[in-house]
């Protein structure tokens, strides 16, 4: 019987987008939660910048038309949503 697959670690199937760990973003981030305190679900505070239309999908990294503020609960929900969409490329690609 053959051996079962095993699942790669967390770390190993992690898209690592390296903007986030600039002087850059984490001042850009820094700026935009102090004009976008609150969580644009709960009202509660914002922690987490989050991208509307998710990079890895063709969102722009850097358009603050494409972000938002969020409580980490919510992020965390939206993200958690986003990792089992179907992703479908091409144009006018609905997922």
């Amino acid at each position: 019987m053959p051996e079962p697959r095993k699942r790669k670690q967390m770390h190993e199937r992690r898209v690592v987008e390296h903007r986030y760990n600039t002087h850059r973003w984490r001042k850009y981030r820094d700026g935009f939660l102090k004009l976008n305190p609150l969580c644009a679900e709960c009202d509660d505070a914002a922690t987490v910048v989050d991208h509307i239309e998710p990079v890895r999908l063709g969102g722009d990294f850097w358009s603050p038309d494409n972000h938002q503020g969020l409580c980490a609960h919510h992020h965390n929900a939206k993200s958690g949503r986003e990792a089992h969409k179907r992703i479908t490329y091409g144009p006018k690609a609905k997922n």
